[in-house]
């Protein structure tokens, strides 16, 4: 199955910094989740649990804010529901120190494939550390990326990859089928999302 998680909820008794609600990702996560994480359930500790739930998922879909700390590529963070337990930020240290058993991982968030660059290690920051916690692939957005046009890109995506289209031709065709579109022809709506990590 697919983990889904968005539509956090940024604006609980427990947020410690108020972000822009992402409404979008609440479709996106029904559209192409099998399992989901929305609003008050879509925190860090709730994520952990529901990975754990299975020995391994097909994939997993945050859809949220990605938060980019180029100078200090593993405190880049994931932005979920706060809560008591938890600060709503998942770390890329957290992630490294986890599990992620997945197929493939989505970041459907602005700018997760951001990082630092180190000349023995590549690029560290978010994508760097899914692939460590033990995803072979990763897919990413290089700059802050649209709502609309980005649920339009995953649901495409899944409805190709969940018939048996390998990953990065899926990919290839989501891309051109939101750029079909004339309000989203433009390169900044389609061409951030990358795929990192092994083939199919």
């Amino acid at each position: 199955g697919v983990l889904a998680l968005g539509d956090p909820a940024y604006d609980g008794p427990h947020a410690i910094k108020r972000l822009p609600a992402l409404p979008g990702t609440k479709a996106e996560a029904e559209a192409v989740g099998t399992t989901t994480l929305l609003g008050a359930d879509a925190t860090e500790s709730g994520l952990v649990e529901a990975v754990r739930s299975q020995p391994r998922w097909r994939a997993i879909h945050l859809a949220c804010h990605g938060i980019v700390d180029v100078e200090n590529p593993m405190f880049s963070a994931l932005a979920v529901t706060p809560d008591a337990e938890d600060d709503g930020y998942l770390r890329a240290l957290e992630v490294m120190a986890a599990r992620f058993p997945a197929d493939l991982v989505v970041l459907s968030a602005c700018e997760t494939g951001r990082g630092r660059v180190y000349r023995t290690e590549g690029i560290m920051g978010l994508t760097s550390a899914f692939l460590f916690a033990g995803a072979p692939r990763v897919m990413c957005s290089l700059w802050k990326v649209d709502d609309d046009a980005t649920r339009a890109l995953m649901t495409k995506f899944y409805e190709r990859w969940n018939d048996g289209t390998p990953a990065a031709e899926a990919l290839k065709q989501a891309q051109a089928h939101v750029r079909g579109q004339a309000k989203w022809s433009a390169p900044y709506y389609w061409a951030a999302w990358v795929l990192w990590g092994l083939p199919d």
